[in-house]
C-alpha cells in the first residue's frame, strides 16, 4: 500500500480550533492508559507514551480523561488528577514533551459520575438521579449546591491545564460519564432545572463551559466531546437532541465539537465487526448545525479520513487505537510508507486492559506500548547469525526485530505459508483483521531481507550447516486430546483441522468452551451447522476479555448454538457424545462430528535436541506455554531486543 502526502492533501492541511493552529487535521483522541501513579501524578511512563505519539506526526494530542474532583469523580486507581495545584509541575513536563515535537497538547477534563466504583473511590457514586449504571452501584443524587461545586472544579481544572502549558482543554461530556449522564433521559429523571427537556439536561454542560471561560478567558481553546447517540437501548440520547446540545454549547463558547457515541450495556457485535467510520454520519449530523470545527472518530483509516475531509463532512479526523498499535501512522503516511504501518486488529484488548490491569494498558500487536523508553530499537553491538524456527506471530516478530537491529536472520517454517496459529485464528467470523496483521508481518520480513525457508523443518542436523550464534524457537503447540473413550473415532476432528477446512457433518458437538471452542462453534454455525458446545466448567470463554466475550456468547445464542456447561464426558460414540450433566442426568448429545477444542500443550521436541549445541537458545510464544497473540508478539519483540 504505497502512500504519499499528495494523496492526503486534506489530511495534512493545517487547521484551527479557535485560536490554536494545528499542523494537520489528525487528532489523537483521549484514551485511558492507567500509566499514572496511584496518587494521580503524571509519570515518566506517561510522558514517554504521549511523546512517542506526538513524535509520530499528529497535529493534536488530547491527553486521556483527567479527574477534576477526586476521589468521588475518579474512574480508575491510576487515573490522572488535576484537582490540586500540586499536579501542575508534572503536567507541565508532559505538555512540554508533546509540544517539543510540533504537536499541540490538550487535556480532557472528566468526572466519572455514577460509573464510579466504591472500591476505587471509597465513596458511593454520584449522579443526576438515583439510577444505577447497568451492573454498577446505586448512585446518590447530586444536590444543586453539589452540582455547583463540581462545576467550579471543572473551571479550576481548566485553569491548571492552562498554567501547565496545555494549548486547550476538552470537556468530557460523552460515554456515559457525569455530564453525559445529565444529558441522557435514561440516567437523568430530575424534576428541577437540571432535568426534563434537552435544554435543562444540557444545563450542567453549559455551566461547566461558562465556569471554564471565566477561568481561562475567551481566547483559550475549549471544546467538548459529545456522545451523539446511546446505542443498543430505547429512550437514550438521540442525534436530534445532540444537535440541540451542540448548538447550545457553541453559543456558550466552545471552539469545536468532538463527536463520539457509546453503547449502554453489553455490546451486541464483536469489536472486529465494527465497520470503518461507523460514527462518521453522527459527526456529519452535528456539523450540519454548528459552525465550529467537528472532530470525527471511529476506526477511520487514512484513505477514508482523506475522503471524508475532501467531501467536507467533518473538519478533523481522530485516530485512537490505530495510534496505540503504531504511534507513527501520520509520519508513515506522509512519507509514503503506508505498508510499514502496524495495523490495529480492533480486538479491544487495550480497552479491556484498562480495567483488568493495574500496571496499565497493553496492545496485542505493539509490544512497545507503555515501554517506549525500555523497548527502543537500537542497532546491535555485534551482528549475529540468527535462526528462527517457526513462522507464527512470535517467530515473525522475533525475526523482524532482530533484522531491524542488524542481525542476519533465517526463518524456518514447516508449512508453505507464514502465520502459524494466525492462519487459523483469522477463520472465524469477523476475524479478518488478524490476517491483515499476519500479512503485515510477512511483508515486513520480505522487505527486511529475512531469509525464508518455507516448507522446511529445522533439525539439530542443520546446526553445522548454518552455525547460528542464536536459535529462537517458536515451534508452537500440539493440540491436547482429552482421554475420553471413543476419542480416536473417525468422526472426531481437532478444532485446528476444522478451521483449516476439514468437512463436518450437519450436527456438530464441540468439546471445549474457551476462545477456540467458542469461535469454532461460531464458524460452524455460520455455515448452517447445528452446533452444541460443551465444557466441564460452569461458564464459556472465561479467559476472554469482556469486550469480546459478551458479543461472542450473544452471537452463539443468536445462531442457535446449544450451550452445555458443567458436564462430564463419559464416551464418544457414533451417535454423538455421552455426557453427565451437573444434575446427574446421563444423556447423549447427538452429533455426526465431534470437534476437540480442549486446549494444547507446548511443542518442545526441538529444544531438547539443540540445547547445549548453540551459544544462545530462546523460546517464544506457545512453545513456552499456550497463550495468545499478545504474549507471542511481546516475547518475540523482547527476544529480538535481547539478541
Amino acid at each position: 500500500m504505497k502512500m504519499n502526502q499528495k494523496q492526503f492533501q486534506k489530511l495534512f492541511e493545517p487547521a484551527w480550533i479557535g485560536r490554536m493552529s494545528l499542523r494537520n487535521r489528525l487528532v489523537m483522541p483521549p484514551m485511558a492508559t492507567n500509566y499514572g501513579s496511584e496518587d494521580g501524578f503524571v509519570t515518566q511512563r506517561t510522558i514517554d507514551y504521549y511523546q512517542e505519539r506526538a513524535k509520530g506526526g499528529v497535529g493534536l494530542v488530547i491527553v486521556e480523561f483527567t479527574c477534576v474532583d477526586s476521589p468521588v469523580g475518579r474512574a480508575t486507581p491510576r487515573q490522572l488528577l488535576i484537582d490540586d495545584d500540586r499536579f501542575i509541575p508534572e503536567f507541565s513536563k508532559l505538555a512540554e514533551a508533546i509540544r517539543l515535537h510540533g504537536a499541540k497538547a490538550a487535556i480532557q477534563l472528566h468526572h466519572v459520575g455514577r460509573q464510579a466504583r466504591s472500591s476505587v473511590t471509597g465513596h458511593q457514586p454520584v449522579g443526576p438521579s438515583p439510577i444505577a449504571f447497568p451492573g454498577g452501584e446505586l448512585p446518590r443524587e447530586l444536590t444543586p449546591s453539589q452540582i455547583a461545586g463540581i462545576v467550579a472544579r471543572f473551571g479550576e481544572g481548566a485553569e491548571r491545564a492552562m498554567r501547565a502549558g496545555f494549548d486547550g482543554v476538552e470537556i468530557h461530556a460523552a460515554h456515559g460519564y457525569l455530564i453525559s449522564q445529565f444529558l441522557s433521559p435514561l440516567s437523568n429523571q430530575r424534576q428541577d432545572a437540571y432535568g426534563g427537556d434537552v435544554e435543562n439536561r444540557a444545563r450542567l454542560l453549559l455551566e461547566v463551559i461558562a465556569a471554564i471561560r471565566e477561568r481561562v478567558g475567551k481566547d483559550y481553546p475549549v471544546w467538548c466531546r459529545l456522545s451523539a447517540m446511546e446505542f443498543g437501548v430505547e429512550g437514550g440520547i438521540t442525534l436530534e437532541e445532540t444537535q440541540v446540545v451542540a448548538q447550545l454549547a457553541e453559543r456558550a463558547g466552545v471552539d469545536a465539537i468532538h463527536v463520539s457515541g457509546h453503547a449502554v450495556g453489553p455490546g451486541r457485535r464483536p469489536p472486529m465487526a465494527q465497520p470503518p467510520g461507523a460514527m462518521v454520519p453522527l459527526a456529519e449530523g452535528i456539523k450540519k448545525v454548528v459552525s465550529v470545527p467537528v472532530i470525527a472518530v471511529s476506526r477511520i483509516p487514512p484513505e477514508l479520513g482523506e475522503s471524508i475531509l475532501q467531501e467536507g463532512r467533518v473538519d478533523l479526523i481522530a485516530m485512537g487505537r490505530a495510534l496505540i498499535a503504531d504511534p507513527h501512522v501520520p509520519q508513515k503516511v506522509a512519507s509514503g510508507r503506508g505498508e510499514d504501518i502496524t495495523p490495529c486488529i480492533y480486538c479491544q484488548t487495550c480497552l479491556d486492559s484498562v480495567v483488568s490491569r493495574e500496571e496499565g494498558i497493553y496492545c496485542v500487536v505493539n509490544a512497545a506500548l507503555g515501554r517506549e523508553r525500555e523497548y527502543e530499537l537500537k542497532p546491535a553491538e555485534r551482528p549475529k547469525r540468527v535462526v528462527v524456527v517457526g513462522g507464527g506471530p512470535g517467530g515473525m516478530e522475533a525475526a523482524r526485530v532482530a533484522s531491524l537491529r542488524g542481525h542476519k536472520v533465517t526463518l524456518f517454517e514447516r508449512d508453505d505459508e507464514l502465520g502459524g496459529q494466525l492462519l487459523l485464528a483469522s477463520k472465524p467470523p469477523f476475524k479478518d483483521t488478524i490476517d491483515t496483521f499476519r500479512r503485515h508481518l510477512a511483508d515486513q520480513l520480505a522487505k527486511l531481507g529475512v531469509e525464508l525457508r518455507l516448507g522446511e523443518r529445522f533439525t539439530a542436523d542443520l546446526l553445522d550447516q548454518f552455525k547460528p550464534d542464536a536459535v529462537v524457537l517458536a515451534t508452537g503447540v500440539i493440540p491436547f486430546v482429552p482421554q475420553i473413550p471413543g476419542v480416536e473415532g473417525k468422526q472426531v476432528l481437532l478444532a485446528t483441522e476444522v478451521l483449516a477446512g476439514a468437512e463436518t457433518g450437519e450436527r456438530v458437538a464441540v468439546i471445549g468452551g474457551e476462545l477456540v471452542g467458542c469461535e469454532t462453534a461460531a464458524y460452524l454455525a455460520e455455515q448452517g451447522k447445528r452446533v452444541t458446545i460443551m465444557r466441564r466448567g460452569p461458564e464459556l470463554a472465561t479467559k476472554v476479555g469482556p469486550s469480546v466475550r459478551a458479543p461472542l456468547i450473544r452471537r452463539l445464542e443468536a445462531k442457535g448454538v446449544s450451550i452445555l456447561t458443567g458436564v462430564e464426558y463419559e464416551e464418544i460414540t457414533e451417535a454423538g457424545v455421552i455426557v453427565r450433566t451437573r444434575e446427574g442426568e446421563r444423556r447423549t448429545v447427538e452429533a455426526d462430528t465431534v470437534v476437540l477444542a480442549a486446549g494444547a500443550k507446548p511443542n518442545t521436541d526441538l529444544l531438547a535436541s539443540i540445547e547445549g549445541k548453540v551459544p544462545q537458545v530462546f523460546c517464544v510464544g506457545d512453545c513456552i506455554e499456550p497463550r495468545g497473540i499478545r504474549e507471542a508478539v511481546e516475547g518475540g519483540y523482547r527476544v529480538g531486543l535481547t539478541l
